[in-house]
């Protein structure tokens, strides 16, 4: 178990990415573009390839990789694409994924009050190297983070820590402790200093179970959802 450090915050909110910060899908750039050459058979592809839940969770688990993912389907690309396009689109493309900007924008003025604010997802190989990507780059000025569109990069470089269940080798709602504990255990926190905001029930009451506290996401569309989840979050800061 790794030591024990002096804690760097007295509350973290864990933070999921699909469904919470962004619904956007793989290979974006070839799902939303129906010109694109190949954009049928990975329509097909994707559909059955997500439709196989045993399968996603062991790519999720870092069971399975990108690359075997990819052998799996029935996808030939012709001579025109280099052999490694799809590996290769499957991280340019993360970097494509819209943000939700307005809880990004409210996850940095909380994360100003002494609140740590760490991304907790299960997902894939590819995601994760995508995230490595991005915070390798030349960090961001404030100014840049405040610009009116919100790139995958910017709201990477918001986070003080990542968490990924393919590194994790575990899905959050399978086993809470083993997905948080080490990380809490390493930075002097119980399961009692967090929140996880997430957009699954499952997931949401696994957490609870383990001694947190957590908060189903919606759709942050309305003002009123948006002050309710203010509310709420500065309700558990103070608990």
């Amino acid at each position: 178990m790794p030591p024990r450090c002096k804690p760097v915050w007295d509350k973290v909110i864990f933070v999921d990415w699909h469904g919470v910060l962004s619904r956007d899908p793989f290979w974006l750039s070839i799902l939303h573009n129906s010109d694109h050459p190949l954009h049928a058979q990975l329509t097909d592809a994707a559909e059955v390839l997500f439709q196989d839940e045993s399968l996603i969770h062991d790519w999720m688990r870092g069971d399975v990789s990108a690359h075997q993912i990819l052998d799996s389907l029935d996808i030939d690309p012709d001579d025109s694409f280099p052999p490694d396009y799809l590996r290769r689109k499957l991280v340019e493309d993360c970097q494509l994924m819209q943000v939700n900007q307005r809880l990004v924008q409210m996850l940095r003025e909380i994360r100003q009050r002494g609140i740590g604010i760490v991304l907790a997802t299960d997902n894939m190989d590819c995601f994760q190297e995508a995230l490595q990507d991005a915070n390798a780059q030349r960090p961001l000025t404030t100014q840049s983070v405040e610009e009116e569109t919100l790139s995958f990069r910017q709201a990477a470089q918001l986070f003080d820590e990542v968490l990924c269940s393919c590194s994790q080798r575990v899905l959050k709602r399978e086993n809470p402790k083993r997905f948080y504990g080490s990380w809490l255990s390493a930075h002097a926190l119980e399961f009692e200093d967090t929140l996880l905001l997430d957009d699954l029930e499952v997931n949401c009451s696994a957490f609870q179970r383990a001694g947190g506290r957590s908060l189903q996401m919606t759709n942050l569309d309305h003002d009123e959802e948006e002050s309710n989840l203010i509310a709420a979050i500065l309700q558990w800061r103070h608990l």
